[in-house]
């Protein structure tokens, strides 16, 4: 029995550890960056080792298309991080935080660019599921008050 218990309890400070990086890549994301800050968001993501950072990486990467100069660059950078996004997805398709990464930046993304293909069907999911996901409850509030001003713009 004290085995288990502490299997239990390494397995927790594990995961915990792992994930030290979420909470500061949540609060760039949130706050929208310059290139400098994006520079060091995909820094922090590149020497994650946690899984829940991928999306933020992935969108992070798309958002460096802004910054970059050549327009094939652009489009190649942008459909880097699209690709790793839509790869997460495919193997976490119930992701909530994953599907709201993908809302947000599928709503912002050029329109040419084409990349506006799930917006209402995550925007339903994300509605319908927050609240039984296992997001802390205060970030919830975070990411349901950024989709409505998002959807209000």
């Amino acid at each position: 029995m004290r085995w288990l218990l502490f299997f239990w309890m390494f397995t927790i400070y594990a995961h915990s550890q792992k994930c030290k990086d979420l909470d500061t890549i949540r609060a760039i994301f949130q706050k929208g960056v310059n290139e400098q800050e994006l520079e060091r968001m995909i820094e922090i993501c590149e020497r994650s080792s946690c899984r829940q950072i991928i999306p933020y990486y992935a969108a992070s990467l798309m958002k460096k298309a802004e910054f970059v100069w050549s327009p094939f660059e652009k489009l190649s950078t942008f459909k880097k991080g699209k690709k790793k996004l839509e790869e997460f997805i495919a193997k976490n398709p119930k992701n909530i935080e994953a599907k709201y990464i993908r809302w947000l930046t599928q709503k912002m993304a050029p329109k040419f660019l084409g990349y506006r293909d799930r917006l209402e069907e995550d925007y339903q999911y994300i509605q319908k599921n927050i609240h039984q996901s296992n997001i802390n409850p205060s970030y919830q509030k975070v990411m349901l008050n950024h989709i409505k001003k998002i959807q209000d713009e």
